[in-house]
């Protein structure tokens, strides 16, 4: 990783180097703020944190006057008084990506672990190994802070002590089960009560033959824990011993593979007919192994059904999936960006959303990693260029890739160029459609046909269309109208590949009546890979039914295929062809394409009204919910197509309103990739035309992304970016508030909260804004264990959002509610509050605010009394999360709520596993409120497994945690807890 000029360590003693050169921090207590920023780099850390850090839970008098000299003088050490940032609640440092080991450590353990994830071990190893290179000594070995060592220093051990277990598991599953044995006998020295190190260590030594050795270990492992806790190896340990007495297989076998066998092969094309040497040559390479064939020849020869037809006939050699795409690298209409690809696959491989990075680099590296190991057959279909290919080549030999182009791709391939096909091929193809009686009968003009067609297969299908289906099929007319009207073929030049299929299409074209042909005209505006009736009725101006008939009078003449209930799409050929036509007609084009967009933004602004009716309406609903999130579905590549058409051609302001229409959707469906550039490309056109509050809302769109990915800190900055003004600033308050709450950081929510209560007060303000506010305050207040006040707060934004029909914000406010009710005990009322709230989340579709809804009903149904439906309860939402790729935020509350049920139904054990993983979740996306509740439950947990001393440990962790976080609720469970342990 490039380090940037300036390069600060907290992993070991504290260092500073600016520009190369090492900058000593001599002051004891300038260390302990510079450490205390650096911790918590590119956020502000509030002055309260800087003063607990520097002196303790006893500060002098003037601590807080004392305080900004420190800072200033801290600054004239570091030579950028501009690198330290005053905030409204404190103090901020900010540093460029790389500078800081602490950050380098994560953003390398996180890449390793998506290689794992990826099942590519052996490209993670050497990444673990780079991450753990980053430390050089004890954290902060230097800087004398006794809350900074009670508190962050135990973090950041546990998180190296983490990345070094997982790269031993790397390890033993590449079989280096020697290596890791020293290892691991040194780690189990220093840390004989981490029973992890000792199960690996007994693996790795039964596993190098060293049966007795393994058993030796566990009996070391006993005696320790019967020494220092005065209790019994877990479960899990004794899972591993009476493996290796037993002689388990299972010892020697690495984890099973979650793959799952994908297959995107379109279906085979109909009346396939020649190809038969260049058919036996790629389905020969292919079958013996990985290959590379690059399929090309002029447009409409056949190539896509050529490519798919090999394919099928060699599907059963590539047993881990198909994968296919259209590149569309020769439509009008913008090509798919790689990061779409991307996305695609790597969700059609089993890769969960909030894994997929929205990085390009990181995208192909996931997606390589992932096909590494396996057998896939890659399909893509339509490339422009190797630049447009080559990021999608799998780097694993396994694999096999198939690239239909009309260019010769310079890449490392098998060329197979097609030609137009033999004169008895074509005839043999025309025959199969208009039936072998007519097809003899007519012998001479069959022939004749397919020579004015060119022998392509694109325009002999062009001229059936015109032929079956008639009465009496007379193929001899049908030649001499070909003959005849060969308008537009008279202006194309000798050798032009194009030829025959234009004089093809120009026959069919000129025998369509006049609204059909001004329809296929205006066809070659669409920016999508398909459209719908509706949105053929807006290009042209038209009503649906009028629309419906003339696509039909379209798809009887093979001019648009129908790929749907009411959906259509167009070859890419017919859709140049359509652009030329239309151009020629002299069509007003740019007033039909505005008409298409502004139907998408009108239609989605009308589902919005649906889905989202707190935020204003703008008349009656035309439609239910499920068709709202029908259209959103079925437009989502149309509406993303026109975004970026607009960002780039005009007009702008389209751009961004499309955004803000569909952002809902978006953030709730898992579609994050190919979102967030459509974002960055409105916020392109937002800045090229100047304005300044379209700006703001493209960051706030983005931050609201980031935020549904877990980076709550990335949100974070793109929200430090954003200067709101006019009506963005409510959103902006709002999503400021969240992140804040989730981060546990409640002076900074707190504001901004507030600020949105004082935005309620405006004239142009909609219930939303209080509501808005009042959930976030009623949150906040929950979180510090203030119950009667946040009561209060959410059942007035309740009411109001029912009154003003705002069934998010009314789901919102009832879930929030019902938390209340729980931690009143009141279960009943709770219940009935979340399934009010998971049948408006139902409603809208937003599925990840439906799990966490789940998890909070399984608790509340649990301490209820009512186990079995908490238990049914709690693994829906599991599996709900885990399918979506879900937030860890959400699958933190997840996994603690399954806990809970399991403690209740008396399966301790698996109660505390429950809770690590979901500390463990907590803990990656620095929600502070989901670790503490994590600690809270794990004591109970933990003290019913018998395992006491554990619980205590948790018990005081989690006490400290909530007092300082002013998490009020915990910390009192915690002191009980601690209590009753004691």
């Amino acid at each position: 990783m490039t380090l940037s000029q300036d390069e600060f360590g907290v992993l070991g003693s504290l260092v500073v180097r600016r520009d190369g050169r090492s900058v000593p921090v001599t002051a004891a207590k300038h260390r302990i703020v510079l450490a205390t920023l650096l911790l918590g780099a590119n956020r502000s850390v509030p002055t309260s944190d800087l003063i607990r850090r520097v002196w303790g839970d006893a500060p002098p008098d003037r601590a807080a006057q004392t305080l900004p000299v420190y800072v200033m003088r801290l600054r004239r050490a570091l030579g950028e008084p501009q690198l330290i940032h005053t905030t409204p609640t404190g103090y901020r440092i900010d540093l460029p990506p790389g500078a800081l080991d602490l950050h380098r450590f994560e953003a390398l353990a996180d890449e390793a672990a998506a290689l794992v994830a990826a099942e590519d071990f052996a490209a993670a190893c050497p990444v673990y190994e780079r991450a753990l290179d980053c430390w050089h000594g004890p954290p902060l070995a230097d800087v004398p802070s006794e809350s900074l060592h009670e508190t962050e220093v135990p973090n950041l051990a546990e998180q190296r002590l983490r990345v070094v277990s997982e790269l031993v598991d790397v390890k033993l599953r590449l079989g280096r089960c020697d290596e890791v044995i020293a290892d691991l006998r040194r780690l189990t020295s220093q840390h004989p009560l981490r029973e992890r190190f000792w199960s690996q260590l007994m693996v790795a030594l039964y596993r190098a033959d060293r049966q007795a050795d393994a058993l030796d270990a566990y009996r070391q492992a006993s005696t320790a824990l019967a020494r220092e806790l005065g209790v019994d190896p877990s479960d899990s340990l004794r899972a591993v011993h009476h493996a290796i007495l037993t002689g388990d297989p299972a010892l020697h076998q690495p984890a099973a593979s979650t793959w799952a066998p994908v297959s995107q092969l379109p279906a085979p094309v109909g009346n396939f007919v020649g190809r038969g040497a260049e058919l036996a040559r790629v389905t020969g390479m292919l079958s013996r192994g990985a290959a590379t064939v690059v399929v090309c020849g002029p447009p409409g020869v056949g190539k896509t059904a050529f490519a798919i037809s090999a394919c099928h006939a060699v599907r059963d050699r590539y047993p881990d999936g198909q994968l296919y795409v259209n590149l569309r690298g020769h439509a009008t209409s913008p090509p798919l960006s790689t990061s779409a690809v991307l996305a695609r696959f790597l969700r059609a491989m089993g890769v969960r959303s909030d894994h997929i990075p929205v990085d390009e680099d990181e995208l192909v590296r996931g997606y390589r990693a992932r096909l590494r190991g396996k057998r896939v057959l890659i399909t893509l279909d339509n490339a422009a260029s190797v630049e447009q290919v080559r990021p999608l080549l799998p780097g694993d030999p396994g694999c096999s890739v198939v690239v239909t182009s009309r260019n010769e791709l310079r890449l490392r391939a098998t060329s197979v160029r097609l030609d137009v096909l033999r004169g008895d091929e074509a005839w043999k193809l025309l025959a199969r459609s208009l039936g072998p009686e007519a097809a003899v009968a007519q012998f001479d003009a069959v022939g004749e046909l397919a020579r004015l067609c060119g022998y392509l297969p694109l325009a002999l299908r062009i001229a059936l269309g015109n032929l079956v289906g008639s009465s009496h099929v007379d193929v001899a007319s049908y030649v001499e109208e070909l003959r005849g009207g060969d308008r537009l073929a008279a202006l194309a030049v000798d050798n032009d590949d194009t030829a025959a299929v234009r004089r093809a299409f120009d026959l069919s074209y000129a025998a369509l009546p006049p609204d059909a042909a001004r329809l296929f005209r205006l066809t070659g505006l669409l920016p999508g890979p398909d459209f719908s009736v509706f949105g053929a009725a807006a290009l042209l101006d038209a009503s649906e039914d009028v629309a419906r008939g003339l696509l039909e009078d379209l798809a009887s003449a093979h001019l648009v295929q129908r790929v749907g209930a009411d959906r259509f799409a167009l070859h890419d050929l017919l859709h140049d062809y359509a652009a030329d036509r239309a151009a020629a007609a002299g069509e007003d084009l740019e007033a039909a394409r505005r008409r298409l967009f502004e139907w998408y933004l009108r239609t989605a602004i009308e589902v919005g009204d649906v889905l989202y009716p707190e935020l204003g309406v703008s008349g009656p609903p035309r439609m239910t919910p499920e068709v709202a999130r029908a259209w959103l579905d079925a437009e989502r590549p149309s509406v993303l197509a026109a975004t970026e058409h607009c960002a780039a051609h005009g007009p702008l302001p389209l751009a961004w309103r499309l955004i803000d229409a569909v952002g809902g959707y978006f953030g709730s469906h898992g579609h994050h990739v190919e979102f967030v550039h459509a974002i960055d490309a409105a916020l392109g056109a937002s800045r090229a035309a100047g304005d300044h509050d379209a700006e703001t809302l493209m960051l706030v769109w983005l931050a609201a992304e980031h935020r549904n990915l877990g980076n709550l800190r990335v949100a974070q900055r793109y929200l430090g970016s954003a200067r709101p003004t006019g009506r963005t600033v409510w959103m902006h308050a709002g999503l400021n508030g969240v992140v804040h709450l989730e981060l546990g950081e409640f002076p900074a929510a707190f504001a901004s909260f507030e600020r949105l209560m004082g935005l309620s007060g405006e004239e142009w303000a909609g219930p939303h804004v209080r509501i808005g506010a009042l959930a976030g305050l009623g949150a906040l207040r929950l979180m510090r264990g203030e119950r009667v006040v946040a009561e209060s707060l959410l059942s007035e934004g309740l009411e109001l959002a029912r009154a003003a029909d705002g069934v998010n914000m009314e789901a919102t406010c009832a879930g929030l509610l019902a938390r209340c009710h729980t931690a009143a005990g009141d279960y009943a009322r709770a219940v009935e509050l979340l399934r009010h709230a998971l049948a408006s989340w139902y409603r809208t579709g937003a599925r990840h605010a439906r799990a966490e809804a789940m998890a909070h009903l399984a608790a509340a149904l649990c301490l209820g009394g009512e186990h079995a439906e908490a238990l049914r309860t709690a693994q829906r939402a599991l599996a709900l999360v885990q399918e979506l790729g879900g937030s860890p935020r959400i699958e933190s509350e997840i996994h603690n709520a399954l806990g809970l049920v399991l403690r209740h139904l008396g399966k301790p054990a698996r109660a505390v596993a429950a809770h690590l993983r979901a500390l463990e979740l907590a803990t990656s996306a620095d929600y502070r409120y989901g670790l503490a509740r994590s600690h809270v439950h794990l004591v109970r947990a933990l003290a019913a497994d018998g395992r006491r001393a554990e619980a205590l440990r948790h018990a005081r962790v989690g006490r400290d945690l909530a007092a300082r976080s002013g998490f009020g609720d915990f910390e009192r469970m915690a002191a009980a807890a601690l209590d009753e342990v004691t």
